[in-house]
């Protein structure tokens, strides 16, 4: 036992009396220590987190948090919502740092049917819900739309890669929760790609080294560059965001072309093979010019760091722009994929790569996602990131009657305060420290609400 009947009693009578004025408080809660949890396949692993038996003797919501490819055994939310009553299960995919191990990625909703059963076999657990965080975000809603939906809706003619029919009767989630969760890697990689580069077929096989077209580079001060915040002039964001798109679809019709030879025996490998893409990062223009997806298309609700609410008014992002160095035409911007890795999870069709997207092209999309999903939906947006425009897009696109969209005042991507985003010359003056408290408060109020 972690306390002696004495010290045990004390917690509890003073429990009680906090209650009684409603103010127990997460930083009471001791938690224990996670459980492992080995999964199969071997890759695929978790750390269950329990609430302080204690303060919250019968836990009945349980949440998994999974991403694509990274670890999220350790997760913010499996430390935050413990403290607030709720079990919590973080959970490494098979691909576990490592994206072409998935191949397809659609596998990975396998991973989570493992954490769901898990869940809801623990003792008490009637709701389980899915938090998907970045990449967690398109992982968690592509799964709650197939298992609402069926192995159909993965497998339709459009998609770049289609999921395998082990997808079939997947059991479905109780809620879902996108925290910063973007609209689909596919775009990220599309907005970061260098659309100055004119010959991918002959990079790919390479035939020769990248060329740029200087009318599209984004690193030219006549083009509107500068390192301390870029201005762009509208004509050159415009052809840039189509020069994106463009590149997009150039390289999935060459993985397209290789996919089709390996299928018909007449490529040198006879199941995949490496796929890398030079300028295939770091440069997407919002990071740049605070003109771009700055902002909400229209009034949101704001968490201030005060806990209040405001409900008026467009919102801004408070993060900087201007810090993202040129690494397209270095090492360090090439992607190393695979054909499979590539198709399943870093492609997407597009004309234009912000306003003109073919949202369905892949299951790595969750505004395609959204419009199968009816369970009650929460979309929480950091104000220190540049994801608000892309959750609003999640938000305005998901078909769930119960839905709602909070943005966190001054959090970063992770959710912590942004100590960065302060105006020029000012030192960080704490304007921000309650953005993780506030952001689970309120999340675990959603759902004590619903469940």
């Amino acid at each position: 036992m972690r306390f002696d009947l004495a010290k045990s009693g004390l917690t509890c009578l003073l429990a009680t009396v906090l209650s009684l004025f409603g103010v127990i408080s997460p930083v009471m809660a001791v938690t224990p220590a996670p459980q492992f949890i080995q999964f199969s396949p071997s890759a695929t692993k978790g750390a269950l987190y329990l609430p302080d038996p204690e303060l919250f003797p019968k836990p009945h919501i349980a949440i998994i948090v999974m991403h694509r490819d990274s670890n999220f055994m350790s997760h913010v939310a499996t430390r935050e919502m413990p403290k607030r009553g709720i079990v919590a299960l973080g959970m490494n995919a098979r691909c576990d740092n490592n994206e072409a191990l998935c191949a397809p990625w659609e596998n990975n909703a396998l991973d989570v049917k493992q954490g769901l059963e898990y869940l809801r076999k623990l003792p008490g657990i009637t709701r389980v819900i899915l938090l998907g965080h970045s990449g967690g975000g398109p992982t968690m809603s592509f799964y709650q739309a197939v298992a609402e939906t069926g192995k159909d809706f993965c497998q339709q003619s459009q998609k770049l890669m289609k999921c395998p029919d082990t997808l079939a009767n997947l059991p479905a989630a109780d809620g879902l929760i996108l925290w910063d969760g973007h609209p689909g890697n596919g775009l990220g990689v599309m907005r970061s790609l260098n659309a100055a580069i004119i010959n991918d077929a002959d990079i790919i096989n390479h035939n020769a080294a990248p060329q740029f077209d200087p009318a599209l580079d984004p690193f030219d001060p006549a083009n509107g560059y500068d390192p301390n915040g870029s201005h762009y002039t509208e004509e050159f964001k415009e052809m840039f965001f189509v020069g994106q798109a463009a590149r997009m679809n150039r390289l999935v019709d060459i993985a397209l072309e290789r996919m089709k030879q390996i299928e018909a025996g007449t490529y040198p490998y006879p199941d995949d093979d490496a796929f890398i893409v030079p300028a295939g990062a770091g440069t997407r223009l919002a990071n740049h010019d605070a003109s771009i997806d700055h902002t909400s298309a229209k009034p949101q609700k704001l968490l201030r760091n005060d806990g209040t609410i405001e409900d008026c008014c467009v919102v801004a992002s408070v993060r900087k722009v201007g810090q993202t160095p040129e690494v397209s035409r270095s090492f360090s911007g090439v992607l190393f994929q695979t054909l499979k890795s590539f198709l399943s999870v870093n492609a997407m069709r597009a004309k234009q790569s912000m306003t003109d997207v073919d949202w369905c092209s892949t299951n790595n999309s969750s505004p395609c996602n959204l419009q199968h999903v009816s369970v009650p939906l929460l979309v929480v947006a950091m104000g220190g990131h540049y994801f608000i425009r892309d959750s609003e897009i999640n938000y305005d696109m998901a078909v769930s009657k119960d839905k709602d969209f909070i943005i966190v005042e001054g959090a970063t991507h992770g959710g912590t305060p942004c100590k960065e985003c302060m105006p020029d010359s000012q030192t960080y003056d704490g304007r921000y420290d309650n953005s993780i408290k506030n952001n689970f408060d309120y999340l675990v109020k959603w759902m004590n609400a619903r469940f």
